[in-house]
């Protein structure tokens, strides 16, 4: 799975670069926090993720994200048929394949910025996995070659609330 990933950010990385000499990447590290359901199971994730992002117009970028998050399993309690029972969780792991557009509150690509993107979260623990389509508003802050960002993850049964602190390269 990490040579998966490694091969898509290099593809990701060829491809930009072919369409704009503008472009930029970053690496960052990830924080995640299910929520709803999601949060019964499992704890705070971590991971790192990569990213390349380019020029459209003026205060608009298009970027493709490529990385994953491990989430902890942890216990939680439940009650069946009048019995408590305890329950661990499996841990699992997250990998997000999405594109996206940010637009840029003032002229410069310093500053605060908007974002969204669509991609696919592919998911495996337990043994198993399955792919969920997402969608991901967030909003962050770039200053040079630092961006700090914060999303939520909208995935049917698995939505995350997640934070990312990246170098831009």
């Amino acid at each position: 799975m990490k040579k998966f990933i490694f091969s898509l950010t290099f593809v990701v990385l060829v491809i930009g670069s072919a369409f704009s000499q503008d472009g930029k990447f970053s690496g960052g590290l990830e924080l995640g926090l299910p929520l709803g359901t999601a949060a019964d199971g499992v704890g705070l994730g971590f991971g790192l993720s990569g990213r390349y992002e380019a020029p459209i117009q003026d205060k608009l970028n298009w970027f493709a994200t490529a990385g994953f998050i491990s989430y902890s399993g942890k216990e939680y309690t439940t009650n069946f048929f009048g019995q408590t029972l305890t329950v661990k969780g499996s841990s699992v792991t997250m990998i997000p394949l999405q594109g996206g557009v940010k637009y840029y509150f003032q002229e410069s690509d310093n500053g605060f910025y908007g974002s969204g993107e669509l991609g696919l979260f592919i998911a495996s623990g337990s043994g198993s996995s399955d792919t969920k389509f997402g969608i991901t508003p967030g909003l962050g802050y770039r200053l040079e070659k630092f961006d700090l960002s914060a999303r939520f993850n909208v995935v049917s049964d698995f939505n995350t609330f997640g934070i990312r602190a990246a170098y831009i390269f």
